[in-house]
């Protein structure tokens, strides 16, 4: 069969390009895990055990999501934008919670996820669609996650929470585990919060916000008093020997 490449017959074509963006558009970040069933794994900074979206940045550098959305509606691709000034550091994680209530935070997307499965779609500054994943009936309280991290196919798994979904270490399961990092008070309410280490050794440790920005970072042996009196509100993650914990400041 011989194709018809005029000019009129293009017209089509080119409106679906312009006006949806062309799929399959290269990039460094990619939706590397999501949860549509969480009822007990990981609670957001106000508690609630919400649908929740983990990016990861496969390249060696800072990436800029200023113009980027993310969507689970095809016929919507600038459905959530994210907030201006966010940014995935080099080799690592962020995290959008699903759960239709932007009042609890920025990276609080205007869309929950679907437990028996639909469509989500993560598109550039350039209007370009750089991820659609579409996904079957879900597992309560299990990851969707690729295996090998940031690279393979889509598997239901134990959540990997911001963290390597080939390591079998969950963020939240690993709070507790020996050589982690004792965080008190946790929530915290007040100026002050105490870093302490479960071992003898000196440990480096960074401290994370919501939108990737590192607000803390320090090497110490057995504890050190950290000053948040001009932190915002919100969630922090605080990474230490390969764990991440979370920290709650609550105003």
């Amino acid at each position: 069969m011989k194709l018809d490449f005029t000019t009129k017959n293009l017209v089509p074509f080119l409106f679906c390009l312009f006006a949806f963006g062309k799929v399959g558009a290269q990039a460094p970040v990619v939706i590397n895990e999501l949860m549509a069933s969480n009822t007990s794994t990981i609670t957001d900074e106000a508690g609630e055990f919400n649908d929740w979206i983990e990016l990861y940045n496969t390249s060696g550098s800072a990436v800029s999501l200023n113009g980027w959305f993310l969507t689970d509606n095809p016929a919507n691709l600038t459905k959530w934008d994210f907030p201006t000034n966010t940014s995935i550091p080099a080799y690592d994680y962020l995290i959008i919670w699903a759960d239709e209530d932007s009042s609890q935070g920025p990276l609080h997307a205007n869309f929950k996820l679907s437990a028996l499965g639909e469509q989500l779609m993560l598109i550039n500054a350039s209007g370009a669609i750089v991820q659609d994943i579409t996904f079957g009936a879900q597992q309560t309280d299990k990851g969707y996650a690729r295996s090998p991290n940031g690279t393979g196919s889509f598997v239901i798994k134990n959540p990997t929470f911001k963290a390597n979904n080939d390591t079998g270490i969950s963020a939240v399961g690993d709070v507790e585990q020996e050589g982690a990092m004792h965080i008190f008070p946790n929530p915290v309410s007040g100026g002050e919060v105490v870093l302490r280490n479960k071992n003898s050794e000196k440990q480096a440790v960074a401290i994370f916000d919501q939108l990737g920005r590192k607000r803390f970072s320090a090497e110490f042996f057995n504890e050190t008093n950290l000053d948040v009196s001009d932190w915002p509100a919100g969630l922090y993650f605080v990474k230490q020997l390969g764990t991440i914990q979370l920290l709650t400041i609550q105003r």
